[in-house]
């Protein structure tokens, strides 16, 4: 199976990022100033420029450079808030096609609210309610039928996907899968639902989707971390519970900056020999349904999070390949690059002013 890259849409201007943090403010701001205090070797840049996001010229640009590269598709992050959509630009110019040729593509619904966590402030953007009533779910698959209906949305085992990024997030997770379920039918959509696993207490959830995706190096990183895992997630929830949700959240920032007061770099092989382990490949068989890899070329936050980063040493083009290579031929759901353009985060496989076309010619030997 062909991989397929998620894409990545925080590179324009939108009224809640002017209002929060300044006129203008995107996310090349924050990828500018990282390269200022880092040495070359180490700095990250589109080849093209810095480009405007919400430009369809650039999106088709983009789409063609990647079928050029041999990637199958797109997995689009999705800002959905009930509210309101965030950085929905891209999303605009994939529903304007309307040619079943077309690059294929399916949503990633970002549930996770918008806050100022990277800074160290607990302070709530934009949130997404974790318990959302019929009518807010009606609204949403208003607008996903709307999607699912484009002739070159992807569809797997016959069903259009939707992936969700967290289901932590929501206080009764399986309840409202199953409302998302009945909804989206009357709509005419039998939907395949799947879920990243980013950390061990996502496993329990797996149950209730139909596959899954592994999103490393997120579960790699959180395998070493006691805030991460199952017990983890049970204390924050009694938090909620006791403290509500605005405390619980202001609790584990204040934790999070006393743990990690300095960044964390992971060795590429010491990356390489945990994918490898016995214990990983154990951890995966608890989960019951299909799963695929979401592999990233390396890693580095410090754009966001400055001293307190974690970052994965950059994979070689060879070592790169072969990870995709072995995931495309495990499975009949597609894997997941992360991702083309996250430039914020160093996992960018777009071509790149420092690297070159380092990981897209990766990609042209695993065809």
């Amino acid at each position: 199976m062909q991989p397929f890259s998620i894409y990545f849409p925080q590179f324009y201007p939108t009224p809640t990022n002017d209002h929060v943090w300044g006129k203008g403010f995107t996310d090349w701001v924050l990828l500018a100033n990282s390269n200022l205090r880092i040495d070359d070797g180490d700095r990250r840049a589109p080849a093209r420029g810095l480009y405007d996001g919400a430009d369809p010229v650039i999106h088709h640009a983009q789409i063609a450079e990647m079928q050029a590269h041999g990637l199958g598709g797109i997995g689009l992050y999705h800002y959905w808030f009930h509210s309101h959509q965030e950085l929905g630009a891209f999303e605009q110019t994939l529903l304007a096609g309307n040619d079943a040729t077309a690059m294929p593509w399916f949503l990633i619904w970002a549930t996770e609210g918008w806050t100022k966590r990277w800074i160290g402030d607990h302070t709530t953007i934009v949130g997404l309610d974790p318990d959302p009533d019929q009518t807010l779910v009606e609204a949403h698959c208003r607008h996903l039928a709307r999607c699912f209906e484009n002739p070159a949305y992807f569809r797997w085992q016959g069903r259009p996907l939707f992936v969700w990024y967290n289901l932590a997030h929501f206080t009764h997770p399986a309840r409202l899968l199953d409302r998302y379920r009945a909804v989206l039918r009357n709509h005419g959509f039998d939907v395949a639902m799947a879920n990243f696993v980013k950390n061990t207490s996502d496993i329990a959830l797996c149950a209730h989707t139909d596959a899954s995706y592994v999103f490393e190096p997120r579960m790699f990183f959180n395998m070493g971390r006691s805030d991460r895992g199952t017990a983890a997630r049970f204390v924050f929830d009694r938090a909620v519970s006791l403290l509500g949700a605005d405390k619980a959240n202001r609790l584990l920032v204040g934790t999070e900056k006393l743990t990690q007061r300095e960044g964390r770099l992971f060795r590429a092989d010491a990356f390489l020999a945990y994918l490898a382990s016995d214990a990983r490949a154990e951890l995966l068989r608890g989960i019951a349904r299909e799963v695929q890899e979401v592999i990233s070329p390396g890693w580095d936050n410090a754009p966001r999070y400055d001293r307190r980063f974690t970052a994965l040493e950059s994979l070689s083009g060879s070592q790169f390949g072969a990870l995709v290579a072995a995931a495309s031929a495990s499975g009949t759901l597609p894997p997941l690059i992360n991702a083309w353009n996250e430039w914020t985060e160093k996992a960018a496989i777009e071509p790149c002013a420092y690297l070159g076309t380092r990981y897209l010619d990766a990609l042209q030997h695993t065809r």
